[in-house]
């Protein structure tokens, strides 16, 4: 059986594709190019690295390119999102849209038959459907950013690395003599810097008010959409307590702080839902991290009306507008949404 391998250049992906050639798969190496050339440097890709991985390894390379749909898909909608007032995770959408999508349609083109395979710290286990459970080295889990994936993306996909460890893993490139580099999953890999300067490409500066909970004018800023809740760093003002952002609103162009304590959220409504676990609209206890480097924690997922909504037993830090929430039931990803509001 043929097994395409997305590749970056890094150990863990080269690891995968060594693993399923020692189990007796026909290996091919994938690099989905998101870079208007490919042999460009992003912060998770490396073309030479690629290369040099597969001749280590003797399997072949092969780029696929997905410029375009990564422009469009993934950077352009990431603006877009931040005008809008949210703060998008842009490696969630792109294992959904890219990864696993455009690319795998373009590399099964390619490679008729095949199964897809990438070095995610992740295990898909099936019985009466196809779960997706997080890996079993809890501190490198990325089961988090999979939970967009479909029944028909995990039925094609094999994730070799699920059952090891980080340092299991760089012990098998040791005893192999694989030379690698030391990349590691960006979440803005299209990012070269700070992401306001990024923004402020593409976004023009508002100058607006930032406003206490209490409505009391504290300073100004030069445009909303450039700050995220959470935020501490950037709001230039002196107050005898750190101040943190606690709410934004684009329309109005206006940031609102508050102390620590008033950055604490309860409940979230989700947009774009994806459960991979079936679900009946039923009230279910699970836990759910409102981002990626969250612990989990103890809540309830529920119907109400026509909304889908979170409560979680202790008030989260933070939770932010745009970010995915993701829902477990143990070790399984029961789904999860885009946070639409939070309070």
């Amino acid at each position: 059986m043929k097994a395409i391998v997305g590749m970056s250049g890094g150990v863990d992906s080269s690891i995968a594709a060594y693993l399923l050639k020692k189990e007796g798969w026909d290996v091919i190496g994938v690099l989905f190019n998101t870079v208007e050339k490919p042999d460009e440097v992003s912060k998770c890709c490396n073309f030479n690295a690629v290369i040099a991985a597969g001749k280590t390894l003797h399997i072949p390379v092969k780029v696929v390119d997905v410029y375009e749909e990564f422009n469009r898909e993934i950077i352009q909608d990431f603006v877009k999102q931040y005008k809008n007032g949210f703060t998008p995770n842009p490696c969630v959408l792109c294992n959904e849209k890219i990864k696993f999508g455009f690319g795998l349609k373009k590399a099964e083109e390619l490679f008729k038959g095949s199964f897809f395979a990438t070095g995610h710290y992740a295990i898909i286990e099936k019985n009466d459907r196809l779960h997706l459970k997080a890996g079993v080295d809890k501190g490198k889990d990325q089961s988090y950013m999979l939970w967009r994936l479909k029944q028909w993306q995990l039925k094609k996909t094999i994730f070799p690395l699920g059952v090891f460890t980080k340092r299991d893993v760089y012990k098998i490139a040791e005893e192999i003599k694989l030379s690698v580099l030391p990349l590691e999953s960006q979440d803005v890999c299209f990012i070269p810097g700070k992401v306001k300067v990024f923004l402020e490409k593409y976004l023009p500066q508002r100058e607006g008010e930032i406003i206490n909970t209490e409505g009391k004018i504290l300073g100004k800023h030069n445009g909303a959409y450039f700050y995220t809740v959470g935020q501490r760093s950037g709001l230039h003002i002196s107050h005898p307590a750190p101040l943190y952002v606690v709410r934004i609103d684009t329309e109005k162009n206006v940031v609102f702080v508050g102390e620590r304590e008033e950055c604490f959220f309860r409940t979230a409504e989700l947009d774009c839902v994806n459960f991979i676990e079936k679900w009946d609209f039923t009230e279910r206890r699970l836990t759910g991290k409102p981002r990626y480097h969250a612990k989990a924690s103890s809540c309830v997922l529920r119907k109400d009306g026509d909304k889908v909504v979170v409560q979680f037993d202790v008030p989260q830090f933070a939770v932010t507008s745009g970010q995915s929430l993701v829902l477990y039931d143990g070790d399984y990803v029961f789904g999860g949404g885009i946070i639409k509001r939070a309070y």
